[in-house]
């Protein structure tokens, strides 16, 4: 077991605890270029340059209780600032709000300092003699520039909430928008490609009609899964109800029935369990049915099973297809980020996300020794 290992999650964790948490920000890598590496710098050297001070004093020979505790103190928190300006270079905050917190820690230098030196003038000139100034002035600006990072590390959650908020209500309006329009323009043009396959005498003609009507419905059915997985993101958690799970399952699973006769689809669950979820849990349940039957085998096989499995009720979905392509489903979890190359063919997996997050769940995806998928609602218990 690393040593080293232990001794950042032990540092970590104690400036998780004061406020500065280094995945703040982002999960992803974070650009670590001069900007970042100088707003860094200055809070490591703050802590080095306060620390010698202390650590000479608490070195000498003959120290008071007083002293002790006070040399003690400012060496905690000095090593404290070397910590933080690290975290700081390698947290997920942007430059700009880096540089934000390396502000705060000289603004925090510069007005206690002043202060303190305007304080030590005074005195001299009454006549007062100042025992070791220099540790006076390191212990308490170590512990006044501490209190500074931690403010500048509240300010820059502070502007990026901000601009988080007024980043969300851009996307709400535009997710309104397009959800909308994609959903009634999907309506016409499915009309029209009806119109033409239906009374088109040019079989050419009529095949392109048909693979028009097939992409338009699938334009219509991500503007209904956006929706859905919008409407319980917008609810915040705050419509979860008791959910049957066999009535939810049996109607999710009638729904698909209706679409793809040809799919052998079964429901196992016990009579009176119950899950504490999201209204959209019928939805979820229907997604992960429909595509284990789009996506399966050429006799597609699904059903649907339910447990109380200790403080969870699980949900599985299973089927007989080729299973999920790894990068697919780990983009929804959150263990892939988004890329041009990794976003997902569809939403349905995102339905079943919401939900899961909606009532405080988990999604999990499994591959048998049988071969298929296997897709677990995981919700807590009515």
């Amino acid at each position: 077991m690393s040593t080293k290992g232990e001794s950042r999650g032990v540092v970590d964790a104690l400036l998780r605890e004061v406020g500065f948490n280094p995945d703040v920000e982002s999960k992803g890598e974070p650009d670590r270029g001069t900007t970042r590496l100088v707003a860094s710098a200055i809070v490591v050297l703050t802590g080095v340059v306060l620390l010698i001070p202390n650590v000479t004093v608490l070195l000498t020979p003959g120290l008071g209780p007083v002293g002790l505790a006070l040399s003690l103190v400012g060496t905690v928190v000095s090593t404290g600032l070397v910590a933080a300006g690290y975290s700081l270079y390698r947290s997920g905050f942007s430059d700009r709000n880096a540089i934000r917190i390396a502000v705060w820690n000289v603004l925090g230098l510069v007005v206690l300092g002043s202060v303190m030196l305007g304080l030590f003038a005074y005195q001299s000139g009454a006549g007062v003699d100042i025992t070791n100034r220099a540790f006076t002035i390191a212990n308490l600006l170590a512990i006044g520039a501490a209190a500074h990072v931690i403010i500048g590390v509240y300010d820059a959650r502070r502007v990026r909430a901000e601009e988080l908020a007024a980043e969300r209500r851009k996307l709400a309006v535009l997710n309104r928008v397009l959800r909308h329009n994609l959903r009634n323009e999907a309506t016409v043009m499915l009309g029209h490609a009806e119109q033409i396959a239906a009374t088109a005498d040019d079989e050419s003609v009529v095949d392109s009609a048909e693979t028009l009507r097939k992409h338009v419905e699938i334009v219509g059915e991500l503007a209904e899964e956006a929706d859905t997985v919008m409407s319980v993101y917008d609810r915040h958690g705050s419509g979860l109800e008791d959910r049957s799970v066999r009535d939810d399952a049996q109607r999710a699973v009638e729904s698909v029935a209706a679409e793809h006769p040809e799919a052998d689809l079964s429901v196992d669950v016990p009579e009176g369990l119950a899950a504490r979820s999201d209204p959209a849990l019928p939805d979820a349940i229907e997604e992960l049915v429909e595509n284990g039957v789009v996506h399966g085998a050429d006799e597609p096989a699904v059903e649907v099973t339910a447990v109380r499995e200790d403080d969870w009720v699980a949900i599985e979905v299973r089927d007989d297809g080729p299973g999920i392509p790894e990068e697919e489903y780990q983009v929804v979890t959150g263990d892939t980020e988004i890329t041009q190359l990794t976003h997902g063919s569809g939403l349905g997996l995102w339905v079943a996300q919401a939900v899961v997050d909606a009532a405080g769940g988990r999604l999990d995806f499994g591959v048998p020794d049988e071969g298929g998928t296997v897709v677990t609602l995981r919700l807590p218990p009515a």
